[in-house]
């Protein structure tokens, strides 16, 4: 309430209506007042007037008042709809990098025996073991074939970051701030989670002679004698597991916090067609 008071006081209507104000409380305390040597009929004239005057300009600040809440009323729909499309037109965009991301987020969080094509939905609701494949080769046409599946995940992870950065830095995000909370929370998550100097550096490494640490890295995942979430969660010692207990987080994370932005976006569809 506060607010909208200083905002309209700001705003032309309020400086008029204070000034007019102003000008109704000067007349009433003249009208009230005794006068000098005026006849009881000429002074009480002269207050019918004062008092008329007082009540008109008490109309004009109505008036006034109403126009320039008609005015900010219609401001405020351009803006938002302004904002609106300005949203969709990045959209347009960013859900392609999504649907690259999910693609390849299925391939890092599904097993082989699985079909990774029949889903394009970003599942939360995977296990840490199910991460055991991550350094299998890419087998999309689309993208790095042959390259390792999280080499690939990681190139779409670092557009999204990147569109969405530009995202937050061009548009005000004056009325849609839920929106702006989901991609400042993934940009936040992706830079505090990140794990893939460690995770990718892996896979070139030797583990001994004949065997790769990501080799290494991937029946661990897979062994179900050990809970590696708990493991890591219980210590703080350095562990090579723990940057890919960590990915697991960001990966539970960066899945939710894309599906509510698909959600808030097709709302924002279905507002865009309520105007048309």
């Amino acid at each position: 309430m506060v607010k909208r008071l200083r905002k309209w006081l700001k705003s032309a209507a309020g400086k008029i209506s204070v000034f007019l104000l102003i000008i109704i409380i000067i007349l009433l305390i003249i009208a009230c007042s005794s006068w000098g040597d005026f006849t009881d009929r000429t002074a009480n004239n002269i207050n019918n007037i004062l008092f008329g005057m007082a009540t008109n300009l008490l109309g004009i600040i109505v008036t006034v008042s109403f126009v320039q809440f008609f005015i900010d009323k219609q401001n405020h729909d351009v803006e938002k709809k302004n904002e609106r499309e300005e949203i969709l037109r990045y959209n347009r965009i960013l859900s392609i990098f999504i649907e690259q991301y999910t693609l390849y987020f299925r391939c890092i969080t599904t097993s082989f025996s699985e079909d990774k094509r029949t889903d394009y939905k970003l599942n939360k609701d995977f296990n840490f073991r199910d991460m055991g494949e991550m350094y299998e080769q890419n087998r999309y046409m689309t993208e790095g074939l042959l390259e390792p599946a999280i080499s690939v995940f990681y190139r779409f992870e670092d557009k999204i970051r990147e569109y969405m950065i530009s995202m937050l830095n061009n548009i005000s995000f004056k009325y849609y701030t839920e929106i702006e909370n989901i991609l400042e929370e993934f940009v936040e998550k992706s830079f505090s989670l990140d794990t893939r100097g460690n995770i990718l550096g892996n896979i070139s490494l030797m583990w001994d002679k004949e065997k790769k640490i990501k080799d290494v890295i991937s029946e661990s995942i897979k062994d179900t004698n050990y809970d590696w979430i708990e493991i890591i969660s219980q210590s703080k010692n350095a562990n090579i597991m723990r940057p890919y207990v960590q990915l697991y987080f960001l990966l539970k994370k960066e899945a939710d916090l894309l599906n509510k932005y698909r959600e808030k976006v097709d709302k924002l569809d279905t507002e865009k067609s309520t105007y048309i």
